[in-house]
């Protein structure tokens, strides 16, 4: 069944019809009452004006039914056909006009049907309507009240009214039939009586019904009404007494059309209500047998209605009693039913009880209060090894160790003032078998508790998950490889040697070449060559010095400032000896940075937290100063590292809100086509042009913003404004094609939207891609050879040129030269400036130029800053050059000059 929510809109909506149907009510009244032309005009008025009000009610009970599904929906459709029905009998008894053919008049054709409604079809609606809230037994002694309270009115009434008014013998058969219909009135009323505070109680509505209810109860008033005009022959009163019947239909028309309300709280009546409910029929029975007896006594003798009432009344008693016997019966059986229910699952559930206590990892104890163990569950056995009798009736803290004892009774007492109150330790039972068992013990204070009488002990073994702690705590606070400390071990156990002692240092060590060893022979080569590093290292210090993992081929070791030194040492002169990795001998060096104690000011920290952390950077910095000069060896920490420090981090400051700001520059430096000596190109070089320290100078701030990242936007603008620069260059020479060179590091291959940056700058700058030359090292080609293979393919798609810068410091073989996709060469300036000086510097130079063209590639000598050199060059067949005796790198207005200066003549010659 759907239920709609009472809307104001509806609500409003609803109380308008009301109102609308309450003025058509009283202008009919009136209309009746006044009877402007006559009885006839006032019995037509009010026989229209029935048939209309029941197809009114007809229609709404329909129209309700349609909100409703299965038996609700037939429920309130039969109540409407009922009211139909019963209408046309109302119409047709107040027009009894006569009808071609001979027929006198509707009344004989629609008496039957009329009964049929009122006496079946509405009583079946109102029986159908309460589906789940009342039983059929119910419904059943709700007709049987109804009857009861019917019969005993219709006795009283006749012992009162009805017996003196038919002394005359001029009433027929007819008239007692008249008598049913208020009877049915008032069964219909006390079925709606009834099934009201049920419907209330379960489903929280009752409005409709309670509409309804009125309308029957107007019905028996109307009906009651035309009997008592039967009794007293005044048939012309008659369409004032049946205004009642009209305002029945009007009141079950208001239930009918009347918004659903969900959201009433469900009826909660006292028991108080429903006995004196119950009580009603009786009630009525006794007046009416007061009556009879009164009648008795007046006349002195009893008349055949009177006997036949009683006779009725006595048989719907038994009836109901009948009912009541049934509905005891059956409420016994269900009783019966759910006590056998309840103590098969009362049995069930303590037999789940002890099966859950049986096979429960808690122990459970219940002790009195006298100290006697009252209760021992079996899981005793499988939990410690004892069996559960051996504690039963003695004393807990008998039993076991006496500091278990001592703290146990420590934890009763504790609880013993506070009903119901519990509190957790931690104990160490011994088990049978002698080994220690950790145990948590919940002590709750039951003594008041009818059922338990005493303190219940929960005792659960905590083995396992103290065991689980421990390798928690182990694996939090060590390395996994080598499991020796991590850095939260070691910082915690600086900070403890900081608070007993200042006199401890700190070494930090770091691997050198450790990557090359991961990348060429595997990461579980390199694994092992760590363990046995790890192992000598701790070989190479005492048992009371701390060795650390701190990641990678990282370590560290906390030592006393004195041994510092000797402790370096050992671990150098260690790993001069190849370290066995599978079936290989790894030689590995090491870096080590040492610092002291003894150098923390009270700027590093007042917490030994902070001082450790800061002597730990310390040593830190050391060892990036002793990798700095080479590795091999070890640098003990100064203060002055750590200015440098901060000076790098200020520049890195300083270097990324240039970049943000726009400050930095590009110089320009030409490239010479040694056939023609014209200005064939440029490479631009970044230049930064600090507000305060002047001109920084590259091989300063480019190592930054590698290391940084912010090469990669670095990097993006020199592509954009050089490309920029070489179209407006070439625009003004009139078209004249102009190579410009940019330099790609690694850090910008290793993104792989290179080569969708480069397109990017092309279509923004009109640059054409064949006049654009990418340069990269060759740590480009030796480093994730495939990944770079696959970005220079992708690169050299575009249609650009790609060119290795310092060619031959590097480790490139002619394996990869022939692999990757390399247009250009760059001789590196090392061989360039040695021309004419090492004949073996000429002949490898000689070399390389050979090389490029045997490969296809152009070369370009980088570093020329004599004429011999530039000769040299020329006679091996160089293509291209750069250099300083031409130009140095120079803005871009001078290079500009350059360009535009060579356009129709050799620049140099």
């Amino acid at each position: 069944m759907s239920v709609d929510s009472r809307s104001p809109r509806a609500a409003g909506s609803w109380a308008r019809l009301c109102v609308l149907l309450g003025a058509v009510f009283a202008v009919v009244a009136g209309l009746v009452a006044a009877g402007p032309g006559g009885p006839e005009t006032s019995r037509a008025i009010g026989a229209w004006a029935l048939l209309a009000g029941a197809g009114a009610a007809t229609a709404a009970c329909l129209w309700r039914s349609r909100g409703f599904t299965g038996r609700a929906r037939w429920g309130w459709a039969v109540l409407g056909a009922g009211l139909l029905v019963w209408g046309l009998g109302q119409f047709a008894w107040f027009t009894q006009w006569p009808l071609p053919g001979g027929v006198p008049n509707l009344n004989p054709l629609l008496t039957g049907p009329s009964v049929l409604g009122l006496l079946v079809l509405i009583p079946a609606g109102l029986l159908i309507l309460p589906s789940a809230s009342q039983p059929l037994v119910n419904r059943l002694r709700s007709i049987l009240d109804g009857l009861l309270i019917a019969a005993s009115l219709v006795l009283v009434a006749w012992v009162f009214v009805l017996d003196r008014h038919l002394e005359n013998g001029t009433h027929g058969t007819a008239f007692y039939v008249n008598l049913v219909f208020p009877l049915a009135d008032i069964v219909l009323a006390t079925m709606v009586g009834y099934m009201l505070p049920q419907q209330r109680r379960r489903h929280g509505r009752v409005s409709d019904l309670t509409f309804v209810g009125a309308g029957m109860v107007a019905f028996a008033v109307g009906d009651v009404g035309h009997v008592y005009l039967e009794l007293i022959h005044a048939q012309h009163g008659a369409p004032l007494v049946h205004l009642a019947s009209l305002a029945g239909y009007v009141l079950i028309t208001m239930g009918a059309i009347r918004p659903r309300d969900g959201a009433a709280e469900p009826l909660d009546l006292p028991p108080g209500v429903w006995n004196t409910a119950v009580m009603v029929p009786y009630v009525a029975v006794l007046a009416a047998l007061g009556s009879s007896v009164m009648f008795h006594v007046q006349t002195g003798h009893s008349h055949p209605f009177v006997a036949y009432t009683r006779s009725f009344l006595i048989l719907l008693i038994v009836g109901r009693q009948l009912l009541t016997q049934l509905e005891n019966r059956a409420l016994t059986r269900t009783l019966e039913s759910r006590v056998a229910e309840r103590t098969a699952e009362l049995n069930a559930r303590e037999q789940w009880f002890h099966a859950l206590i049986r096979h429960s990892s808690d122990v459970v104890t219940v002790i009195g209060s006298d100290g006697l163990i009252r209760y021992q569950s079996e899981s005793m056995q499988r939990v410690f090894g004892y069996p559960p009798e051996v504690f039963l009736g003695r004393r807990y803290t008998d039993l076991v160790d006496d500091e278990v004892a001592l703290r146990l009774a420590q934890a009763i007492r504790q609880v013993a003032a506070r009903p119901f109150a519990s509190t957790t330790l931690e104990l160490v039972h011994t088990h049978r078998d002698g080994r220690k068992r950790p145990s948590e013990v919940i002590v709750t204070n039951l003594v008041d508790d009818p059922h338990v009488a005493g303190f219940v002990l929960n005792t659960r073994d905590i083995s396992e998950r103290k065991e689980l702690q421990d390798q928690l705590i182990h694996e939090a606070y060590h390395d996994a490889l080598t499991q020796l400390g991590n850095r939260a071990l070691f910082r915690d156990r600086t900070a403890a040697a900081l608070r007993r002692t200042g006199d401890v240092t700190v070494l930090h060590l770091d691997l050198d070449g450790f990557k090359r060893v991961n990348d060429s022979l595997g990461h579980l080569a390199g694994d092992q060559l760590l363990v046995q590093v790890a192992d000598r290292i701790t070989a190479c210090v005492r048992d009371s010095d701390v060795v650390a993992r701190f990641g990678a081929d990282e370590f560290a070791i906390l030592a006393l400032a004195d041994d510092a030194e000797a402790i370096a040492r050992r671990i150098l002169d260690d790993l001069e000896t190849p370290v066995e990795a599978g079936s290989r001998l790894i030689h590995v060096r090491a870096s080590i940075g040492v610092a002291s104690a003894a150098l923390l000011t009270e700027a590093d920290g007042e917490q030994e937290t902070d001082r450790a952390d800061q002597l730990m950077r310390n040593a830190d910095l050391a060892m990036h100063q002793a990798k700095a000069t080479g590795g091999g060896g070890f640098a003990e920490y100064r203060p002055r590292m750590r200015e440098g420090l901060v000076e790098r981090l200020e520049l890195e400051n300083d270097l990324r809100g240039a970049l943000e700001r726009g400050e930095l520059r590009l110089h320009y430096q030409p490239t010479i086509d040694l056939e023609t000596s014209q200005v064939v190109g440029f490479e631009a070089l970044a230049r930064w042009p600090h507000p305060t320290r002047g001109m920084i100078n590259p091989l300063d701030f480019i190592p930054i913003a590698e290391a940084t990242g912010l090469i990669v936007p670095l990097g993006r603008w020199v592509l954009h404004e050089a490309c920029r620069q070489a179209v407006e260059w070439s625009a003004a020479a009139g078209g004249r094609p102009l190579k410009m060179s940019v330099n790609v590091s690694v850090r910008q291959f290793d993104r792989a939207d290179l080569a969708e940056t480069v397109a990017a700058v092309l279509a923004e700058t009109g640059m054409p891609a064949d006049r654009l030359c990418l340069e990269m090292t060759e740590s480009v080609l030796m480093t994730d050879t495939e990944a770079n293979l696959e970005q220079l393919l992708r690169l050299k798609a575009l249609g650009l040129t790609l060119a290795i810068d310092d060619f031959g410091t590097g480790y490139s073989s002619l394996a990869y030269l022939r692999r990757f996709p390399v247009d250009t060469l760059k001789i590196d300036r090392s061989f360039v400036e040695r021309l004419g000086v090492i004949a073996d510097d000429t002949a490898l130079t000689d070399t390389i130029v050979r090389l490029g063209k045997s490969l296809g590639m152009a070369t370009v000598a980088e570093g020329i800053e004599e004429f011999g050199q530039l000769a040299a060059l020329r006679e091996m067949g160089c293509g291209f050059a750069q250099g300083y005796y031409f130009s140095r790198p120079v803005p871009p207005a001078e290079a500009g000059r350059l360009f535009l200066e060579g356009a129709g003549s050799p620049v140099f010659s």
